[in-house]
């Protein structure tokens, strides 16, 4: 690659020193010949002699002179031309920046000293021991950047904050930088690049393919040009710090909602040119606010990364997952071939948090609600599929979390009806719609009548009763659980005190404790404030907690539970069989009572699964001194199998619906005496 300028050459100082003293001794000799010789021809005459010696003196200073204008003008002249080298390099890269600054960089330092390579690299900022070459000029063209290790080689001395210089031999003190050896090397100078903070960030090298004698010029420069390429590499490194905030996540380093959307752009745009498909997948990590609230905000963060792990080990090769949210991730699938496929990849993620995760000796289990959306069919549009994934999201949420929904049309109109149902729900408290209806338990031993479970129902003035199934979710994702649920506590314990002082058998209520409730309110306060209010003895209350909401924090859980029982109420396992609890961890709770999911119940006693779980935790409830409810029966069938298991007492339209406060006031006259009826 030619250049017409001039290249820079260093001057041969001794040489032209040994030539002008040279000339100078030859030329005084001469005269001093030519002096005596003249002498001898004039004769004795003293007048003609001066006038010869002043001839001659002056032919000497003129001589001399002419040697000490051309010693100056040679001098000045090699001055010239070092500053024309330094304005010429100045003048090409003064008005690049970035890739284009390095390379012409590197050539120009290569052309003007007559270097044969020269290399400007960048530090690894998590390997030490690596520099990326982002700019490589080698005999007449620019090389592809590569990665470089130090280990071996003298870039290595280089960044330890000090110049180094080889000026011959330079393989020899370096045998295994293969690198010098494939370039045929001699000569090595190169110097530190530092930040801003007097941090060795990168190197600037000129190589030589033979050995150098004087390095004074070469030094200058490359000390010259560090200063403006240290300050080129760190503006770029303040960009790519600034862009990488921009679009990524600082917490996980996850790609953020600003990427995702691009990257989800991006994978349409080639499906909508393959005829392929791409799956959106929104998801939501269930009741992790409240987990991060109990836990402290570093424990929390600290659970979120492990979270994410877990997800990365499942992610499919090319899948990209971000973080959209607090809690709320996205993943991109792409070459998808049909929803089984997708219904797989949505398994693993759910899977990869079946196992708990430990902090500081506690195990803690986290679950995750997931949407999908795929492209084309549910959208056209990245806006659309995500929308169209947050709702099959949140419907994942309605039926129970820990589990994913396909997104289908009619989702839609039911996100609208959910969001008319929350702004509703706000006015419900204070416009008095709640309702409590209490579902009787019966005995088996004794066949009587033997407390009750406290049931909320909303009673909208424009719609009929709305079921706790439709607005319980709602309420826990809005946090409007937590003085729903007091009410729930409050207005159970005062009616049940108006029942005995009406002279009626006193009975145990259960009011269940929402998991939010639990872990983020002070429950154990709460409870001994609304006793001492209604007046109402504790022994008369039962707490039901739900297995997951208990295993959130042992810990925590652990105390709570203790204080409640100190007060004298009993605490009752909810829907048990359903959560991730082990005899083990039961043991250190003080739990009197294991309530029976109804999804164990509902298929007995044909379903030998069932009847094998049922009969197991009926048994294990017993040999820990627990009684045994089994709620959800129905039938004379189910009643006889849990009778002949030894479970101790049961709930269900079997016996009897949710009553009115009246309708339940009007039983308890009655007696205790009690009959099986299906109404």
């Amino acid at each position: 690659m030619g250049d017409p300028a001039p290249r820079f050459r260093p001057p041969k100082g001794k040489e032209i020193a040994i030539r002008i003293t040279l000339i100078y001794l030859a030329t005084a000799f001469v005269i001093l010949l030519l002096f005596e010789q003249l002498l001898d021809a004039v004769g004795p005459d003293p007048e003609a002699a001066q006038q010869l010696q002043r001839y001659l003196g002056g032919l000497f200073l003129a001589i001399t002179g002419a040697l000490i204008y051309y010693v100056v003008r040679r001098v000045v002249s090699t001055l010239n031309r070092g500053e024309q080298v330094l304005r010429e390099i100045v003048r090409s890269v003064s008005a690049a920046v970035g890739e284009a600054f390095f390379h012409t960089l590197v050539e120009k330092l290569c052309l003007r000293l007559g270097a044969d390579h020269a290399l400007l690299g960048r530090l690894d900022g998590n390997n030490p021991n690596l520099v990326h070459v982002v700019a490589a000029y080698s005999r007449g063209k620019w090389l592809e950047n590569f990665d470089y290790s130090l280990e071996g080689t003298p870039c290595a001395s280089v960044l330890t904050g000090h110049p180094c210089y080889y000026m011959k031999n330079v393989r020899h003190h370096f045998p295994k930088d293969e690198q010098l050896a494939s370039l045929g090397v001699e000569s090595y100078m190169g110097v530190p690049l530092f930040d801003s903070a007097g941090k060795a960030m990168g190197l600037l090298v000129v190589m030589h393919g033979k050995s150098l004698k004087a390095r004074q010029r070469t030094e200058s420069m490359l000390q010259i040009f560090a200063l403006r390429a240290a300050a080129e590499l760190e503006r770029l490194r303040n960009e790519e710090a600034i862009l990488h905030m921009a679009y990524y996540d600082g917490l996980t380093n996850l790609p953020n909602e600003r990427m995702f959307h691009e990257r989800l752009q991006q994978a349409l745009q080639q499906a909508n040119r393959s005829t392929g498909q791409v799956a959106v997948l929104f998801l939501d990590l269930d009741r992790f606010k409240t987990l991060s609230r109990t836990l402290g905000h570093a424990l929390g963060e600290r659970l979120l990364i492990a979270v994410v792990e877990r997800f990365q080990e499942r992610l499919p090769p090319g899948g990209t997952l971000a973080r959209l949210g607090d809690d709320e991730f996205g993943v991109i699938l792409t070459g998808v071939e049909s929803p089984e496929e997708v219904a797989e990849k949505a398994r693993g993620l759910l899977d990869s948090l079946r196992d708990p995760l430990t902090f500081s000796g506690q195990e803690m289990y986290v679950t995750v609600s997931i949407g999908i959306a795929i492209y084309p069919h549910d959208g056209l549009q990245v806006e659309e599929l995500v929308k169209n994934a947050d709702a099959a999201m949140s419907r994942t949420k309605e039926m129970g979390k820990n589990s994913f929904q396909f997104y289908f049309p009619e989702l839609n109109q039911w996100s609208m009806q959910s969001l008319i149902l929350e702004n509703k729900l706000h006015q419900a408290l204070e416009r008095e719609e709640f309702v409590l209806l209490y579902q009787p338990q019966l005995n088996l031993q004794t066949g009587t009548f033997d407390g009750m479970e406290a049931l909320v129902c909303w009673r909208h003035p424009d719609r009929e009763t709305v079921s706790p199934s439709d607005f319980i979710p709602l309420a826990e994702e809005t946090g409007l659980i937590e003085p729903i649920g007091e009410w729930i506590l409050r207005t159970a314990c005062w009616q049940n005190m108006e029942w005995q002082k009406a002279g009626l058998p006193p009975q145990k209520v259960a009011v269940n404790i929402s998991a939010r409730q639990f872990n983020q309110l002070n429950i154990a306060e709460l409870v001994g404030q609304v006793l001492r209010e209604t007046g109402m003895e504790p022994r008369w209350l039962s707490i039901e907690i739900t297995e997951s909401a208990i295993m959130q924090d042992v810990q925590k859980t652990r105390v709570t539970l203790r204080r409640l029982q100190e007060m004298g109420v009993t605490i009752t396992i909810d829907d048990f069989g359903t959560g991730y609890s082990s005899l083990s961890y039961l043991k250190q709770f003080p739990i009197q009572t294991l309530k029976i999911d109804k999804s164990f119940i509902d298929d007995l006693p044909e379903g030998s699964d069932d009847r094998g779980i049922t009969a197991a935790i009926i048994a294990m409830g017993h040999t820990l001194g627990m009684l045994v409810i089994a709620e959800g029966v129905e039938n004379e069938a189910q009643l006889d199998f849990l009778k002949g298991r030894g479970c101790d007492k049961v709930q269900g339209y079997l016996y009897s619906p949710p009553l009115l406060a009246e309708n339940l006031a009007e039983m308890l006259a009655r007696g205790s005496e009690a009959s099986i009826s299906a109404g």
